[in-house]
């Protein structure tokens, strides 16, 4: 059973919420990973700015209800969301990290979080190289979201977005076709570098 001296030191662990595919690595107390309701924030760059504040506010709405908010932060977006999600008193936080945990910080904030029980971090990734990639984003994402779908509460699942309503002009006879256009060549999207690890946010 972990003391409040080593909840602060990482530590290997498991737990039946935890996919088994691999090694856990863990700061803080488990037993977060035993309530019933969680939100996953998980917030893509490519969002506009008020879509940002609406999930963000969702998110934060779930958390006053008991939610605990799992996420690795690492989008502008999701730091965004981190920054108001920290003023609620209500927060409690699983942070899955997209790389090694070594070296965390552990300001005296993130300590007192810990020993209260309210900051878990988290890490599937080994070895020691932090550095951010694609692939490791992939992995954590989803490792966030099957941590969130395996509560059994029904207030779990995310709530399926309402479909934009389809309004069909009503078309006009058809004019005379006119004398056919060369249409522009598109230019393709850059592509983005496999490295970038905010790729995951397209």
């Amino acid at each position: 059973m972990a003391t409040e001296d080593n909840l602060l030191l990482p530590r290997e662990v498991t737990h039946p919420r935890l996919p088994a595919e691999t090694t856990w690595i863990a700061l803080g107390d488990l037993s977060l990973l035993d309530a019933t309701d969680f939100i996953p924030v998980i917030l893509s760059r490519s969002l506009m700015p008020a879509k940002i504040d609406a999930e963000t506010k969702r998110i934060a709405a779930a958390v006053r209800q008991g939610a605990v908010a799992v996420g690795g932060f690492i989008s502008f977006a999701e730091k965004k969301a981190a920054r108001q999600l920290a003023a609620l008193p209500e927060l409690r936080l699983i942070r899955v990290l997209p790389h090694p945990l070594i070296d965390y910080p552990l300001t005296d904030a993130v300590r007192d979080r810990i020993r209260k029980g309210r900051t878990l971090i988290l890490s599937g990734i080994g070895g020691t190289d932090k550095t951010l990639t694609r692939a490791n984003c992939v992995r954590t994402n989803g490792w966030i979201l099957n941590i969130c779908e395996a509560a059994t509460s029904p207030a779990a699942p995310l709530p399926a977005p309402k479909p934009t309503p389809v309004v069909e002009a009503k078309q006009p006879p058809a004019p005379p076709a006119p004398a056919p256009k060369q249409k522009p060549t598109p230019t393709p999207p850059a592509p983005v570098p496999a490295d970038d690890p905010a790729a995951i946010f397209l």
